[in-house]
C-alpha cells in the first residue's frame, strides 16, 4: 500500500552560505573549476584565484558598452545600483553627465575604491565590481568603506543608499551602506575580488584600504569587514539577477565570479565549513579525512546504495518511493506543545503528520483565505517523521519568502520554490525569515513508514561556539552540545 508521512520542525539555528547553481550555465562548472576540487580554505581560495585571475581585459571604455546587457532591467533601463529613484536609458544622454543632485546622471563606480589600488588595471576596468550608479550617489559615496549605519550623513532618496558612522562592531570610521536588496551582490564581488586579485593585496592601500583589507593573501579582509560580509551574503541569497550578469561577465571578460556559480564557496574559504574540502560537482564539499558514508546522501562521490532509487520521482518504481502534494492552507491544524520547541501547532494530511513550532508564539501560523498558506515564522521549526524523506519541493504562497536551514545548510528560495534532495528520518528544517507557503510536494520511501510517535525525541546539535549544526551528531572529529529536551550534554566524536 502506498503511503505517505510528513511532519515539519524549525527551530533557532545559525545559518550557512548554502546554494548551488541550478540554472543553465553557459560552461560544464565541474570542468571548470575542477582544480579547486577537494581543496579547502586559504588554498581552496588560491585554487580559485589561479582559474579566475587570467582574464580577458575590457577597456574604462568598454565598461558603458558592457551595462547594455550586464546592467539593463527588465524594462530596458539602467539597473541603477545605488539609486532606486532613476530610470536611465542606457548610453542615454544621461551618460557620465555632470550632476548636481541625484537623478542627474549615471557613471562607473568602483565598488573597491580605484584610489585603494592606484587605479591599476586590470582591477580598474574589471566588469565584477565596476558597476552603474547614479553619479551624485557615487560621489556621496566617496571612498567610504562598506558598512552599516543609521544614515546621519546622508540618504539618497527613499533612504536606498545610506552614509554615516558604523554600527559595526570592530570600525567606527564613516562608511557607506547599499541597499539590502544588494548586499549579497556586494559582499560576493569582494570575495571575488580578495581571491581574483589575491597576489595584488599586499599593495592595496591607499586611502582607507587598511580598514577593510588585511595585507594578505588569506583571509584578505580585516574580519570585520569579512564577518558582516558573509552576513550579508546569507541575507541577500544569489538570484536569477545576479547569475544572469556573472554570465554576461563571462561572454566579456572570460572569467567568473565562483561565489556567485557556488554561494557556499564564502563558507569554505572563510566561514564554518573551512574543516571541510570543497566539492565542485555538489552543493557543498565533503571531509576527505573520512571514508565514503553510502548513508550520505549529500555525498555525489558516494557509491549508489541499493536501498534509494536514482530517481525518487520515478513512477516506474513505485514500491520505493511515494510523491504528493500538501496544500497547507487547506488542514485542519490543532494546538500542540512540544518540551524542546515549546508551543505549535499540527495537522495531518494523506497519512502524513505535519508539526510546526514557534517556540513562545502560540499565534496560529495558518491562513486559511482565498490563497491558504502557511507562515514560517523566523526562527520556527517544522518536523517531517515517521519516514525517510528523500525530497521536498516547497511553494511560496507569494514574494514573502525567507530561506530554510535543513541539517545546518542554507536553502533560499529561487523563482518562489526551494528544492531539497537527500535523506532524513525525521526531516528538520528551520526557517529563517518569515516564508509563506502555499504547499508542499513531499517525497518518501514508501516501506517502514509509520505514524509520528507520540512523544518525539528531537535533539538539536551544536558546536562549540554554539553554531546549530543539525539533528544528529557529525562523524567529525570534535566536542559537540547536544540538547534533548531541557538537558544539554558535551559529547565528544573521536
Amino acid at each position: 500500500m502506498k503511503r505517505t508521512i510528513l511532519s515539519a520542525v524549525l527551530t533557532t539555528a545559525l545559518f550557512m552560505c548554502f546554494s548551488t547553481a541550478t540554472d543553465a550555465q553557459s560552461v560544464d562548472l565541474k570542468a571548470y573549476y575542477a582544480s579547486a576540487n577537494g581543496k579547502k580554505k586559504a588554498e581552496l581560495k588560491t585554487a580559485m584565484y589561479k582559474i579566475i585571475t587570467n582574464h580577458t581585459t575590457i577597456s574604462y571604455d568598454g565598461l558603458l558598452e558592457a551595462y547594455k546587457t550586464s546592467d539593463r532591467r527588465a524594462d530596458g533601463k539602467l539597473r541603477d545600483w545605488y539609486s532606486n529613484a532613476t530610470d536611465y536609458v542606457i548610453g542615454g544622454p544621461a551618460e557620465n553627465h555632470s550632476y548636481s543632485k541625484e537623478g542627474d546622471g549615471y557613471n562607473r563606480e568602483h565598488s573597491v575604491p580605484q584610489s585603494w589600488f592606484s587605479k591599476a588595471s586590470p582591477m580598474k576596468s574589471d566588469l565584477v565590481h565596476v558597476i552603474p550608479t547614479d553619479g551624485y550617489v557615487n560621489n556621496r559615496r566617496s571612498s567610504f568603506p562598506f558598512g552599516e549605519t543609521k544614515g546621519e550623513s546622508y540618504k539618497s532618496a527613499n533612504g536606498y543608499s545610506k552614509l554615516g558612522a558604523s554600527t559595526v562592531s570592530g570600525y567606527s570610521g564613516q562608511v557607506f551602506e547599499p541597499n539590502d536588496e544588494i548586499k549579497g551582490d556586494i559582499a560576493r564581488i569582494y570575495f571575488y575580488m580578495v581571491t581574483c586579485y589575491e597576489n595584488r593585496i599586499p599593495s592595496w592601500n591607499g586611502g582607507t584600504a587598511s580598514q577593510v583589507f588585511d595585507g594578505n593573501t588569506y583571509p584578505g579582509l580585516r574580519q570585520w569587514t569579512l564577518q558582516m560580509m558573509l552576513r550579508w551574503a546569507k541575507q541577500d541569497p544569489v538570484d536569477a539577477v545576479e547569475r544572469a550578469r556573472n554570465e554576461v561577465v563571462f561572454t566579456l571578460q572570460k572569467n567568473r565570479n565562483p561565489f556567485v556559480d557556488y554561494p557556499s564557496l564564502c563558507d569554505y574559504v572563510w566561514g564554518d565549513s573551512i574543516a571541510y574540502a570543497f566539492d565542485v560537482s555538489g552543493s557543498h564539499g565533503t571531509d576527505p579525512d573520512q571514508p565514503d558514508n553510502p548513508d550520505n546522501p549529500d555525498n555525489p562521490d558516494t557509491p549508489d546504495n541499493p536501498d534509494t532509487p536514482d530517481n525518487p520521482d520515478n513512477p516506474s518504481n513505485p514500491e520505493e518511493v511515494v510523491s504528493g502534494k500538501i496544500e497547507l492552507g487547506k488542514l485542519t491544524w490543532t494546538a500542540t506543545s512540544d518540551a524542546v520547541y515549546g508551543e505549535g501547532y499540527k495537522a495531518d494530511a494523506n497519512g502524513l503528520t505535519l508539526a510546526y513550532y514557534k517556540s513562545s508564539s502560540s499565534v496560529n501560523p495558518v491562513d486559511a483565505g482565498d490563497y491558504g498558506h502557511l507562515r514560517l515564522y523566523d526562527q520556527s521549526v517544522l518536523v517531517i517523521a515517521g519516514a525517510e524523506v528523500t525530497k521536498l519541493v516547497f511553494h511560496a504562497a507569494d514574494s514573502k519568502v525567507g530561506s530554510i536551514v535543513i541539517d545546518g545548510r542554507y536553502y533560499p528560495f529561487q523563482n518562489g520554490e526551494l528544492t531539497w534532495t537527500g535523506s532524513m528520518n525525521p526531516f528538520i528544517g528551520v526557517a529563517d525569515k518569515q516564508s509563506r507557503i502555499a504547499s508542499i510536494d513531499v517525497t518518501v520511501k514508501s516501506d517502514g513508514v509509520s505514524s509520528l510517535p507520540e512523544e518525539p525525541s528531537f535533539r538539536l546539535v551544536f558546536d562549540e561556539q554554539g553554531r546549530y549544526l543539525g539533528h544528529i551528531l557529525p562523524p567529525h572529529r570534535g566536542v559537540y552540545l547536544v540538547r534533548e529536551g531541557q538537558k544539554v550534554k558535551k559529547v565528544a566524536v573521536q
